[in-house]
């Protein structure tokens, strides 16, 4: 808008100001694209009238995802000016030109066109197309009463109005898209959820932008549970039948592991890795509270399953201490792949010491068991060899004191606090 310089300019300048202001109070009262637009396109017959017609013309393809039809000016009991617009001579003909406006003078019905520069005498209808990166997304078309003649002011006032309508139906376009968008991520977040440990979900929730997932020492409990057997079952069952008898006990334990604060860090086909993090104290006791609750569902499921399918036991390791939690990268030749653990000897001792479990037991180290303050009744197996773990290990059952596991001392039962008596 270029600033005025003679007395007929700066009238003219007034008129299109108030124009303006008075529609911009108009639109303040809707924020519904189809009611704004509408507005727009009554605001031209409003302030000129020598229109006999105002049509708004939304043509955009993806128009029906953002608004809804508009009504007719004329009729309102009408809908969408394209019924009756869309195939005029004039319409097709400004876009088929591109963005400029368009005059028309009275004659055929193919009249000849003249640019925004020179609005001739007669001028009959005017039509301003809508652009947005090249692609036509509406037409703003003024049609002039019967001998009424429309001049190069009007031209401005249109031209305004369709920018106006362009910025409306731009913003409404991208708040469309960016919804879309945004509703194809959460889909798609949805189904990846499930794959990602809660741990970093709430880490990235958190700072979004930045989520620090770097690795920190930290205080764990960590869990690590099997399924006794699991060849064997592979071997002997149909595939439907393993898939039903994994997800049936597996799916139990779920809600036990984060009822206790427990995080699913890596699954397996016959087993779960579960990380508790936090004050020593507790993530010991939510770990072994965790375990027991899941050997208590185990056998649960394996009296609902009787007569259909052999009884399954659930063998389970428990250490604690300071391990370093966070991201690990593997990089290879066709990427780069991210998983979230708690890396060092507290993990590999869990792991050791889920694999001298057997029949069902659940086994702690002797960190956990000086951890739980003797809140549970514990059962000494002694010292245990493992593999790669250069010192022999005091191991303790939760459940029973059994001579199955032969380990270098004597199993002797213990007192609450979890030491020999």
């Amino acid at each position: 808008m270029t600033h005025p310089t003679s007395s007929a300019e700066k009238t003219d300048y007034r008129k299109r100001f108030e124009d303006i202001f008075r529609l911009a109070k108009k639109l303040t009262s809707s924020v519904d694209i189809g009611d704004v637009l509408e507005i727009i396109r009554d605001e031209a017959r409003a302030s000129m009238p020598k229109l006999q017609e105002a049509c708004l013309l939304v043509i955009d393809a993806e128009a029906q995802d953002y608004t809804r039809p508009l009504h007719c000016a004329m009729e309102r009991q009408r809908i969408n000016c394209q019924l009756c617009k869309r195939g005029r001579s004039t319409v097709a003909e400004a876009l088929n030109k591109g963005s400029t406006a368009l005059c028309f003078l009275p004659g055929p019905l193919v009249a000849k066109p003249w640019t925004e520069e020179e609005v001739p005498e007669g001028c009959c209808e005017i039509v301003v197309p809508i652009y947005s990166d090249g692609k036509p997304l509406a037409v703003l078309d003024a049609i002039a009463r019967p001998g009424a003649s429309l001049d190069k002011q009007d031209l401005v006032t249109l031209t305004d109005l369709a920018d106006l309508a362009s910025n409306v139906i731009r913003n409404a376009r991208g708040h469309w898209k960016m919804a879309r968008d945004k509703l194809t991520v959460d889909r798609i977040l949805h189904h990846l959820r499930p794959f990602v440990p809660a741990t970093v979900q709430r880490i990235v929730e958190k700072n979004p932008d930045a989520p620090s997932l770097d690795k920190k020492d930290t205080e764990v409990s960590v869990l690590f549970l099997d399924v006794a057997g699991y060849t064997h079952i592979s071997q002997t069952h149909t595939r439907e039948k393993v898939n039903f008898i994994i997800e049936k006990y597996f799916s139990a334990f779920l809600d036990i592991i984060h009822s206790h604060g427990g995080d699913i860090n890596e699954t397996a086909g016959d087993g779960l890795m579960v990380i508790f993090q936090g004050p020593g104290r507790d993530t010991a006791r939510n770990a072994v509270r965790a375990a027991l609750e899941i050997r208590k569902r185990s056998l649960e499921i394996n009296e609902e399953l009787r007569n259909r399918f052999v009884p399954v036991q659930i063998n389970m390791g428990i250490n604690s201490g300071i391990a370093a939690v966070g991201m690990s990268q593997f990089k290879g030749s066709t990427g780069t792949r991210m998983t979230f653990t708690a890396t060092g000897p507290v993990t590999n001792l869990a792991a050791r010491i889920a694999s001298a479990a057997k029949q069902g037991d659940v086994l702690i180290g002797s960190d956990t068991a000086s951890l739980l303050g003797g809140m549970f009744q514990l059962y000494d197996r002694g010292l245990m060899r493992f593999k790669n773990v250069s010192e022999p290990q005091h191991v303790f059952s939760l459940v029973r004191d059994s001579e199955e596991v032969v380990p270098i001392n004597r199993s002797e039962r213990v007192d609450n606090s979890g030491h020999r008596p």
